[in-house]
């Protein structure tokens, strides 16, 4: 028995959703698809054909090898059935400012700390490790997220999460961006965002601070120095424009409350939305987060519940 990947096979509504993935054989083989997108081949023998058990474990008909498509994944031993996962992707990415802990567990009835604790690992899946870079013409800039704190402002502030931001610039449009959890803004940090995240030969626009030195051999550089420009405010309007739009999502859809350590997560999530809101069908979206959860790392709760230091009820 042998089956192939099909491209872009995505429910196209809802409603679609609704009928297509009602059942657990359906789920489980469309996850097939996403984890073995070539067929099946024993990871231990080679061999193309299987079995299928009752509790939808893939067996080697030559050497009889078990093998769980959720198995050392997000979903490894989860006790809800995979369906309820699947009805938590569409959500999480059909959504257009995605879903909170207390929506999701409104949605599908269980409790509030397994709701916080599978958005924390679909929030895990969002960014592929092979990712292609950003290119052409990128802004670069930082921006802070955090309450109100007393004393220095900008750069030197205290009490409040740094974050770098990579836009491209694709006129009149912006193109893909990336966004990234960083400890201060020193030329280390900067630098190593920009390497990480844009193709060299890309034209990297900054302000003019003095952490943006770039090798001129990998970039060019266009340093503006916002003090001295006469149009300050569309120099950089596509960071500020993401910068606006992820404190609007913090303060909106999580009411501004977030564990700082788990940021980055959220993060994340925003730009794999952001980077796919220019998709005709918001299916495509279900179908990425689907093959990516069926690739992912095994994550437990108790591993979730140890980093948030027991304040998972702090959380949305």
């Amino acid at each position: 028995m042998t089956e192939f990947y099909i491209t872009e096979d995505f429910p196209t509504s809802e409603i679609e959703f609704e009928k297509r993935f009602h059942t657990e054989k359906a789920c489980y083989d469309y996850l097939f698809k996403m984890k073995w997108p070539d067929g099946f081949v024993c990871p231990k023998c080679g061999h193309l054909f299987y079995w299928i058990s009752a509790k939808y474990v893939y067996i080697c008909t030559r050497c009889e090898s078990h093998f769980s498509l959720t198995a050392d994944t997000i979903m490894h031993d989860s006790k809800k059935p995979i369906t309820y996962w699947f009805r938590a992707m569409w959500w999480f990415t059909t959504r257009k400012s995605g879903v909170n802990a207390i929506n999701l567990q409104d949605l599908l009835g269980f409790s509030y700390v397994t709701a916080w604790s599978w958005l924390q690992k679909l929030r895990r899946c969002t960014i592929r490790k092979d990712r292609e870079k950003l290119s052409g013409k990128v802004q670069v800039d930082e921006f802070f997220i955090g309450g109100q704190k007393p004393g220095k402002r900008g750069r030197g502030a205290e009490g409040k999460s740094i974050v770098l931001a990579a836009v491209e610039k694709k006129e009149p449009k912006l193109g893909r961006i990336r966004l990234q959890v960083t400890d201060d803004c020193s030329a280390v940090s900067l630098s190593a965002f920009i390497e990480r995240n844009i193709e060299h030969g890309s034209l990297v626009i900054t302000d003019g601070w003095k952490g943006y030195s770039l090798d001129p051999n990998h970039y060019d550089h266009l340093q503006v120095y916002l003090s001295k420009s006469e149009d300050k405010y569309s120099a950089l309007s596509g960071v500020h424009l993401v910068a606006s739009l992820v404190k609007r999502l913090i303060i909106g859809t999580f009411q501004g409350r977030f564990e700082p350590k788990y940021l980055q997560n959220y993060l994340d999530e925003y730009v794999f939305r952001f980077n796919r809101r220019t998709s005709r069908n918001i299916g495509k979206k279900f179908m990425r987060i689907v093959q990516q959860a069926a690739n992912s790392v095994r994550t437990t709760c108790r591993q979730i519940k140890t980093e948030s230091n027991g304040d998972l009820l702090l959380q949305i």
